[in-house]
């Protein structure tokens, strides 16, 4: 009688969901198979609908109800879901972590923070005043500000790994996305020989030639509003573009944004929005119409990839060095599908970045005269712009450094998944298979790492060193196995063309130019997009 009962079916099938919860959604990742999920489960619904229609099975009380295949994996579902917030609520090894309740139950929580105004950075430092340095802001994730963090989750002896988030390329692969550690060892091999002194050197020449176009478009501005989140853009793109494909984007000669520029800057938005929400990626590259733009990406970088492999420079870029590794391989389709992807990290990781920087600074620079004519005169001291010569001028390492900790590149910080055997820091443990994430903008600013932390002052970095309390805290690069490869190319563009306006051009800001605007519009988009910095340059 108990099988025949009408009210045994969604019980039934809600402990089959419970179980399947407990037994294998618990357990390791299923991020990437979101797409597969729902394909298995219309497939058993048609499935159940295709038995129910059949006369394969006896007639019973429960068999004849008009929708029970529906009902059985609607009850499933919702078995599923009923255990995975129970669970979560009130029964996970996280909840001993403070932070709002809604983010132990959904991704969504922390989510619908970044949807406010894409400043997840400003959503977590909140979250820290009110709940101190250890916050979970996710169902499995841990928000850390907390200086002795640092060393165990971004140190050279860090037994972390990367987290979930670096899936959004898959299939695809870069040196930046790779997870496997000695895979990413062996890329990244391969990296440092385009990034080593003698290949450096061989960039000055290009880099050269783009400032130089830099210089002609202030020129032919002068007195005039320029917006510089713009045109520093249109270099660094420029810049990385020669690196990566053999040739510019001819962003800074036509003086308008082109399809690569834009395309990129419309997916980080998108990345930085969905940034906790890794499972919604594959949707977006898997299933037909919504897949549009990823196809056309796809079809553009290897149109890029193709002509800048059919047409080698004459002195090796950056890609030279990937290439070179790709060439040695087996050369399958996964490894050309990686190439491209590397190709493309190329562009993006040494475009945004460096260009934030450099606008930063020149916000900075246009706010406080005295620092601007300072560095003009120790610059007018040298006798040339090498970079040997630009490495000793202190005062400009000093003012680098200082728009790194204010502005950091990356402000919501690098995601990182804790060993099985979890991390101790100081008194706090952390269990194993935890998404860990130190905001960079949030620490950058604590005071028990810097003195004076909101304040925009060089000489911490020189003459006054008392101001650095901490300085194991300032890691704007990374750090460990996956500190920055092109940490040495972005310093050096930034060194120089800093050096090539300073020499040239007084600097203030234009009267359309607002600090509001400029703050309130930059977007946390994984890295930084700054808003606009309008300035009027002239000649010295």
């Amino acid at each position: 009688m108990f099988l025949r009962s009408l009210s045994v079916l969604p019980v039934l099938a809600g402990l089959s969901g419970v179980s399947v919860h407990h037994l294998l959604y618990r357990h390791g990742e299923w991020d990437l198979k979101g797409v597969d999920m729902v394909i298995f489960y219309i497939i058993l619904t048609l499935g159940l609908i295709a038995l129910q229609c059949s006369s394969i099975l006896p007639p019973t009380e429960v068999l004849q109800r008009p929708n029970w295949a529906l009902d059985i994996v609607k009850y499933h579902i919702l078995g599923v879901y009923t255990s995975m917030l129970l669970y979560r609520a009130a029964f996970h090894r996280l909840n001993r972590f403070p932070g709002p309740f809604l983010a132990r139950l959904s991704n969504l929580y922390v989510t619908s923070l970044v949807a406010k105004k894409l400043r997840l950075f400003e959503e977590t430092e909140k979250l820290h005043e009110k709940y101190g340095d250890y916050v979970r802001i996710g169902p499995t994730e841990l928000s850390i500000r907390d200086p002795a963090a640092v060393k165990p989750i971004y140190g050279s002896s860090a037994k972390v790994s990367k987290g979930v988030w670096y899936t959004c390329s898959e299939p695809r692969v870069s040196l930046e996305t790779v997870r496997d550690k000695k895979v990413h060892a062996m890329q990244r091999k391969v990296w440092d020989h385009g990034f080593s002194s003698q290949a450096l050197e061989n960039y000055e020449p290009r880099l050269s030639y783009y400032a130089t176009q830099l210089v002609d478009a202030i020129d032919s501005h002068l007195g005039q509003s320029m917006n510089m989140t713009q045109w520093f853009t249109y270099l660094s793109f420029d810049v990385m573009g020669d690196l990566a494909f053999g040739k510019g984007f001819n962003m800074l000669a036509e003086a308008k944004d082109q399809y690569f520029l834009t395309q990129l800057h419309g997916n980080m938005k998108a990345i930085g929005l969905t940034s906790h929400l890794s499972w919604i990626f594959p949707f977006f590259k898997r299933i037909p119409g919504l897949n549009a733009g990823h196809l056309k990406n796809l079809q553009w970088l290897g149109e890029q990839v193709d002509r800048r492999i059919k047409n080698p420079p004459d002195s090796p870029d950056i890609f030279s060095w990937v290439l070179q590794g790709y060439e040695k391989g087996p050369k399958t389709k996964q490894d050309y599908a990686n190439l491209t992807c590397d190709a493309e990290l190329i562009c993006v990781a040494g475009s945004d970045t460096t260009s934030a920087t450099m606008i930063n600074m020149f916000f900075h620079f246009a706010k406080d005269q005295a620092l601007y004519k300072t560095l003009q005169a120790e610059l007018d001291a040298l006798k040339d712009l090498t970079q040997e010569s630009l490495k000793k001028v202190k005062l400009l390492e000093a003012v680098i450094n200082e728009t790194l900790r204010l502005h950091p590149a990356v402000p919501s910080g690098l995601q990182r998944l804790t060993p099985l055997e979890g991390l101790q820091i100081n008194d706090t443990y952390i269990p194993g298979d935890v998404t860990v994430c130190i905001p960079m903008h949030a620490l950058f600013r604590d005071e028990r790492a810097f003195a004076q932390p909101t304040e925009f002052i060089p000489e911490r970095w020189t003459t006054r060193p008392e101001l650095v309390k901490d300085p194991s805290a300032f890691f704007p690069f990374g750090g460990g196995s996956y500190v920055c490869a092109g940490k040495q190319l972005a310093m050096m563009e930034i060194r120089r063309v800093i050096a090539e306006i300073l020499t040239r051009y007084n600097v203030t800001f234009a009267p359309d130019h607002s600090d509001d605007a400029f703050l309130d519009d930059t977007v946390d988009a994984f890295t930084v997009v700054p808003g606009p910095v309008k300035l009027i340059f002239k000649k010295r």
